[in-house]
């Protein structure tokens, strides 16, 4: 069963982990702590805050940050998966084609069971980054099994879209990342699945 250590930050082990003293068992534990943060959607308190930035630094940034995350099962694995995602809806999201084609689609198709109590019934430029709020509103309320359903059945129909764009500028690239995507959350939601039924 995996587990998702909430709470605060182990200072001392953040020390220990930039020192290169920590064992792997404690380094994944603080990796669970580390995302836990990642994915509030408020800021920590400034200590908190400070030793998230020195471990960000000594992993070598940002992106170095989730690539680490990513190494851990359970939720850091999740909240990089699912950031990933979110940045994919920030970016084509409000893309007009893509706009048109969710439009489209929803004519014909119903909604997956996952984002039809969370889309509007009108679809414009905010519908596809909204989602992106709403995968992280989950993250940010500790609900990792709704979090990793809701950013698959999201990564699934982006995946869906994205084969209609291949001939629009900017966009011929969606189709690989988000098919990357579904693949990506396909394994984290069959990690976090037996929590669900626990």
């Amino acid at each position: 069963m995996t587990t998702f250590p909430v709470g605060g930050l182990d200072l001392s082990a953040a020390g220990r982990f930039r020192a290169g003293r920590l064992g792997a068992a404690e380094e994944a534990a603080l990796a669970g702590q580390v995302a836990y943060f990642v994915g509030q959607s408020e800021p920590p308190c400034t200590p908190i805050a400070s030793c998230l930035q020195h471990i960000m630094e000594h992993v070598g940034g940002d992106e170095a940050l989730l690539a680490w995350l990513d190494r851990f099962p359970g939720r850091p694995r999740l909240v990089t998966r699912a950031l990933e995602l979110v940045a994919l809806l920030d970016r084509y999201g409000d893309c007009r084609p893509l706009v048109a084609a969710l439009r489209r689609r929803r004519v014909h198709t119903p909604d997956p069971p996952a984002l039809a109590e969370r889309l509007p019934p009108e679809t414009d430029e905010s519908t596809l980054p909204s989602l992106g709020g709403e995968i992280k509103a989950r993250l940010g309320d500790d609900d990792p099994t709704e979090a990793a359903l809701l950013a698959l059945d999201t990564a699934r129909l982006l995946a869906d879209l994205a084969p209609a764009m291949h001939a629009v500028p900017g966009l011929g690239e969606l189709e690989p990342l988000a098919v990357e995507s579904v693949r990506a959350l396909e394994t984290v939601q069959l990690a976090v699945q037996p929590r669900e039924n626990a």
